[in-house]
């Protein structure tokens, strides 16, 4: 692959990082292929030299066995923004996949709005890591063109990351969510897909069924739900723009045909329901298109196949739909803990409730409290709102990994709550895959004051303003730990948890990453030293005068200065699926189930297509933390293929980046 303008650019001296054979392999132009790396191949880590002259260096591709070391007590990220070039560029979201080939992680940050892009202030920004300094490449990158030929760019509000054409680079898909308030040239704008030259230049790719609605795409997965080699894609939606309905939009599933083009296989594929209309009988019975504010593609039953789940919004039923393997996909999460909770009592605490009861004299029990809110704006109604199909959750993500490295796949939602609506709206919270327990697919709840991930109120109006969760092993222990991002509220705070030996959560406030109305996050590495990093945007929405608001929604960059000391490894998957999809994987890997055997323990992680609020994508390279094991014992994969083929690859260092090429392990 041919090196990019920024990869090539010269760096200072005291600031060049180490260079490896990995490095030379790649100006050879025989990146990937292996040559003298017996069953894998480098992928180029780096210190943390890149990023200033006062900064600590790290072993980076020393592949000696680290000491395991105690965590040390207060800050474990230092902020590092002006070193790594992202002063100033503003944002809510983030999204990271290593886009011109280089190695390097780099990001896409998107704004909020409804109007398109334009410059001097771009909606989105392309951001190329060159050796942990990020540079804006948005005017080069190509992502600002629309369908209609004018210079105004276009919306997008979200992004994920996949090699759609299957020629080795990162292609993505950028969703427009269209809300009904869109005026011309913006309301006929569309998610599209933009193809990847190898060095992150765009292009719009042909026209096809992903073009045809308008739709107010809020959830967007890169999968490949039938395992042909290509990558589909499902859209969950936000509410329906019809005034004569009262569901969502509907959810989406587009079959990739190879080269960008998706054809719309929603109906055939069982996941987009008939339209209810207005009918509150079929809402209540489940019946209905749910209003979306995230997607999630994981292989929850660990057959083989990815399943998808809907994050649902308006205190609605999640939804987990199951891959039956043979096309189609079932609803199996209507009632389960993956729906809601089954807490629906709104009797003490349910203001609008309350409201109903004081403007209704007799139609409440005699000790219901007086309300304590102003009653001029409730709406609540008997016979709907107390039932359970209205007594959920606000989802806005859902993360998907197992977190208790049992083997299986377990979920967290991180959801909005208010104390004007009470105990029955669903708090952020772990729920438990009880699969590998041998009692069939199976969830159960855990209680956050049982997990440790409770958090204080700090007044008596609270509200949390859960967006975005991700699973990431920030300290290397090879325990997953929690970042949940909460904003739009006052006293609402990004917060990391860090998983005990005993599977509780500690929150750590005093790391240095608890960000006050922290949105959007990507959790990779940055600068390639051997632990993740943290790039956290901010939502200004709702600051009303807050003191503690920043001025704009600025986004951060945080370096991990604990994780580097003990041992781990990184994976980078390719297929070996041709551009029509024949001969394998997908060469993105993505659904592909890694499982990392070592210190008697095994650690499971599956190569995502992006999930949750808008699109999170923490890089297309898995990151396992090994404590103070110098090396896995063997790494086993099963490819999301036709045969769903395993491999096991053995003699694989420790503390490197490694790419596993299908086709080349030892077959079980």
């Amino acid at each position: 692959m041919p090196q990019s303008p920024v990869a090539s650019r010269p760096i200072p001296a005291q600031t060049r990082p180490a260079r490896t054979a990995c490095a030379a392999l790649r100006r050879l132009g025989l990146w990937g292929l292996g040559l003298g790396l017996g069953l894998a191949s480098c992928i180029e880590v780096g210190p943390h030299a890149p990023l200033g002259p006062n900064l600590p260096t790290s072993p980076g591709n020393n592949p000696s066995c680290r000491a395991s070391t105690p965590l040390p007590a207060g800050r474990l990220f230092t902020d590092i923004t002006e070193l790594s070039g992202l002063r100033g560029i503003t944002g809510i979201r983030v999204a990271s996949a290593d886009l011109n080939g280089d190695g390097w992680p780099d990001l896409i940050v998107h704004g909020s709005g409804n109007v398109r892009d334009k410059a001097p202030n771009y909606m989105r920004r392309l951001l190329i890591n060159d050796h942990g300094r990020f540079v804006d490449r948005t005017d080069a990158s190509g992502l600002r063109a629309g369908r209609d030929g004018a210079d105004v760019g276009r919306l997008s509000h979200g992004v994920v990351f996949g090699d759609v054409d299957n020629d080795g680079d990162i292609d993505l898909f950028s969703t427009a969510y269209q809300d009904g308030t869109a005026k011309p040239p913006a309301d006929r704008d569309r998610g599209e897909v933009f193809l990847n030259d190898g060095q992150a230049h765009f292009t719009l790719a042909a026209e096809s069924d992903l073009q045809a609605k308008a739709l107010p795409g809020a959830g967007l997965s890169f999968l490949d739900f039938d395992r042909d080699g290509v990558l589909d894609l499902f859209l969950s939606t936000w509410y329906d723009p019809d005034p004569n309905s009262i569901e969502g939009a509907g959810n989406y599933l587009y079959r990739g045909l190879g080269g960008g083009r998706f054809a719309d296989v929603s109906t055939k594929a069982g996941v987009l329901r008939p339209g209810i209309g207005l009918d509150e009988r079929k809402y209540l019975a489940g019946e209905n298109r749910r209003a979306a504010y995230g997607s999630t593609v994981c292989d929850i039953d660990s057959d083989g196949w990815p399943d998808v789940l809907v994050s649902a919004y308006g205190r609605g039923w999640n939804e987990l739909w199951r891959n039956q393997g043979d096309g189609t996909f079932r609803e199996i999460g209507f009632k389960t803990s993956v729906a809601s909770d089954d807490n629906v009592s709104y009797q003490s605490d349910n203001q609008f409730y309350l409201c109903y009861c004081k403007e209704h004299p007799g139609m409440c029990p005699p000790e219901t409290a007086p309300p304590r809110i102003n009653c001029s704006r409730y709406a609540w109604t008997p016979g709907f709102d107390d039932q359970p199909a209205r007594n959920g959750g606000n989802t806005f993500t859902t993360a998907c990994g197992d977190i208790d490295n049992d083997g299986d796949m377990d979920l967290m939602h991180a959801e909005i709550r208010h104390w004007h609506i009470g105990q029955s709206s669903d708090p952020s919270q772990l729920i438990r895959n009880e699969l590998s327990a041998g009692s069939g697919l199976r969830f159960t709840r855990l209680p956050n004051a049982q997990t440790g991930l409770l958090r204080p109120m700090t007044t008596p109006s609270w509200n949390e303003g859960d967006m975005e969760v991700g699973f990431f092993d920030f300290d290397n222990d090879g325990r997953k730990d929690i970042y949940l991002s909460s904003s739009d509220y006052p006293d609402t705070w990004g917060t990391l948890f860090r998983q005990g030996p005993d599977g509780t959560f500690t929150a750590l406030p005093d790391s240095g990453v608890r960000h006050y109305h922290a949105h959007g996050f990507a959790a990779v590495d940055i600068d390639r030293d051997g632990d993740l990093d943290l790039i956290i945007a901010t939502s200004t929405f709702r600051c009303g005068g807050d003191p503690k608001c920043p001025a704009t929604q600025e986004v951060r960059v945080y370096r991990n200065d604990v994780g580097q000391q003990q041992n781990y490894l990184q994976l980078r998957l390719r297929g070996s699926a041709s551009p029509t999809g024949k001969g394998g994987a997908n060469v993105a890997g993505i659904g592909a189930r890694v499982t990392v055997r070592a210190g008697g323990a095994a650690q499971v992680q599956e190569v995502s297509g992006g999930y949750g609020h808008f699109g999170l994508q923490h890089d297309t390279v898995l990151h396992f933390g090994l404590g103070a094991s110098c090396a896995p014992d063997e790494i086993e994969v099963r490819w999301p293929d036709e045969k769903g083929s395993t491999e096991i690859f053995r003699s694989i260092p420790g503390n490197r980046g490694i790419e596993l090429q299908q086709g080349t392990g030892s077959p079980r």
